[in-house]
Parts: C-alpha cells; structure tokens; sequence
C-alpha cells in the first residue's frame, strides 16, 4: 500500500508544473514586455 507521501509526489509534480507554466506566460505578456525591457538595463545604470 501506497503512503501518503507517495500519493502525493505526482499531484506536487503538476501543481509546481502548472505554476512554473503561469510564471513563464505572466513574465513574457506583452503588457509585461515594456517594464521589462526597462529593467533589463539597471544594473548598468551609474549611481
């Protein structure tokens, strides 16, 4: 008989699958896109 962690493994697999997905399409919107492009460059900004 399966423990209760074993059961839980392929349920933890698809829901860190699904928001790792969710992440990906929020980050690469379009609306995203602008901020991003202006963010890609602070770390070569001068203080």
């Amino acid at each position: 008989m399966e423990t209760y962690l074993e059961m839980t493994k392929p349920f933890i697999l698809i829901v860190f699958f699904i928001f790792y997905c969710a992440v990906f399409f929020w980050a690469y919107r379009r609306k995203n896109r602008e901020r991003l492009e202006e963010h890609k460059n602070i770390p070569f900004l001068e203080d």
